[in-house]
């Protein structure tokens, strides 16, 4: 089953615009189509987002229709009482096909000859459905130790959110089946396997190869929120069957151990920590300087709906606004949330979305960082066990820490006295003041071993070992 070379995207949310940067190099976009009647007569890449009624009055002679929604069962009913039998499906970047007489069947796009390696070479396969932060610091940590280094996605290329990363890999491949990423790891010379969950399910893809498999469990899904047996049961099979595993905290690698009885020598425990480039002896001016206000900073995600969530800051964000201090926030959440939060008080203000060494310098103009997270009983213990890079990348701009919420980062802070811990039931505008008076050395982070290059040698060692196992 082949891809005409006109194409048209039903959905031009997450999934419709990963399916465009996955997708732009080889196909010739017409347009995307979505029934949010907000976006329609908009563009996105230049491309025109129309209603499904504009849909009906295009001949689909030379095209094919690729549904990007997890409502596509709906979407597929609809295209067929337009008289549209043939069409597509990705989920996740894995792509499907469907008419009246097959029903989500795999289909590869991807057709490249199998990996062959040099004498002596040494190389990993990096494989998540959109390769994250932590991802591209591993390879190229293990890049500056003299591998090769590849990535093999589904959903989206990196050059979509981290621009600045693609050219730390060796080469970059999109698949969309599990039996073409399959083939394509069995019969290439790769050493090691290194997967990051959320999905597991590429991780169990994997395994079924005759490679050695690492699981990187960034955050372990069964402890974020309520998950279904599906995902428990791929959550289980990443972590047992793997040949090694590497966890962002100590307290996530002994939830895996205790729950999944694994072997303390086939773990890893490497943070989120931040790498030597990331360091910059020049900064921008402070904000402070000229205005004589407070500026906070505060950079990751942002959540809008679920005020369950730790990333729903509305309140907290509202309450230290309103003692006219300023936050300043980068954030590559939706865009339309964004500027909704922003609306909040004239004091917030978003600042777009940035990556990598830029962000961090981009940081430096602020007087504190910003870790207050939206602690309730449904994501408690997942704030407790998860990674605290916010605190490394806040460090490495020399920025003093302001968190709230999470014991183990406030413990931390105090430790290492390198911030506070905010109390909002008392004077919110004094104790931000009193912690941005807080002088962090430049080499910080260095000295406590708070580096990507820090755990370099130990990283080599394990994946050797997970090679020869």
């Amino acid at each position: 089953m082949t891809v005409k070379n006109n194409i048209i995207i039903f959905g031009a949310g997450y999934y419709g615009k990963n399916a465009y940067w996955k997708l732009k190099e080889q196909y010739n976009f017409i347009c995307f189509v979505d029934n949010n009647p907000d976006i329609q007569g908009t563009f996105f890449e230049g491309i025109p987002i129309i209603s499904r009624d504009e849909l009906g009055k295009i001949s689909m002679d030379d095209k094919d229709i690729i549904i990007c929604t997890r409502s596509y069962y709906q979407i597929v009913s609809l295209l067929f009482d337009m008289g549209i039998f043939n069409c597509y499906v990705m989920l996740e970047g894995f792509l499907y096909h469907t008419d009246r007489k097959e029903t989500m069947m795999p289909v590869e796009l991807t057709s490249i000859p199998y990996y062959r390696k040099r004498s002596k070479e040494k190389n990993i396969l990096f494989i998540q459905n959109a390769a994250c932060i932590r991802t591209h610091k591993l390879a190229e940590l293990m890049k500056e130790e003299g591998y090769k280094i590849f990535l093999l996605y589904t959903l989206a290329p990196p050059f979509g959110a981290y621009g600045d990363f693609v050219d730390i890999y060796d080469e970059v491949w999109g698949f969309s089946s599990a039996n073409g990423i399959l083939d394509f790891i069995s019969k290439s010379d790769f050493d090691v396997i290194h997967c990051s969950n959320e999905p597991d399910i590429l991780v169990t893809i994997a395994q079924k190869s005759n490679k050695p498999v690492i699981a990187d469990t960034h955050d372990m899904e069964s402890i974020r929120k309520d998950v279904g047996i599906e995902t428990l049961i791929l959550e289980y099979l990443a972590n047992t069957k793997s040949d090694g595993g590497l966890h962002v905290s100590e307290r996530i690698a002994n939830i895996a151990r205790n729950k999944y009885g694994l072997k303390e020598q086939k773990q890893l425990v490497i943070g989120n920590l931040v790498m030597y480039k990331a360091f910059h002896t020049d900064t921008y001016l402070k904000l402070s300087f000229s205005d004589h206000e407070i500026h906070c900073v505060y950079e990751g995600g942002v959540v809008g709906e679920d005020r369950k969530h730790h990333r729903f800051f509305d309140d907290m964000w509202r309450k230290i606004a309103e003692t006219g201090i300023h936050i300043h926030f980068y954030s590559p959440s939706d865009l339309a949330y964004c500027k909704r939060l922003e609306k909040i008080s004239p004091f917030i203000h978003y600042e777009g979305n940035l990556s990598g060494d830029k962000l961090i310098y981009e940081m430096t103009k602020y007087d504190c960082g910003l870790a207050v997270f939206n602690s309730v009983a449904d994501n408690r213990l997942h704030l407790e066990a998860a990674s605290i890079n916010k605190i490394y990348e806040y460090i490495s701009a020399g920025l003093p820490v302001i968190s709230s919420g999470i014991k183990s980062l406030g413990e931390m802070l105090e430790k290492y006295h390198i911030g506070m811990e905010l109390n909002f039931s008392k004077n919110i505008r004094e104790q931000i003041t009193n912690a941005c008076r807080i002088k962090i050395g430049k080499d910080f982070l260095v000295q406590n071993g708070f580096t990507m290059q820090a755990h370099a040698k130990e990283l080599k060692e394990f994946y050797e070992q997970v090679k020869e196992s």
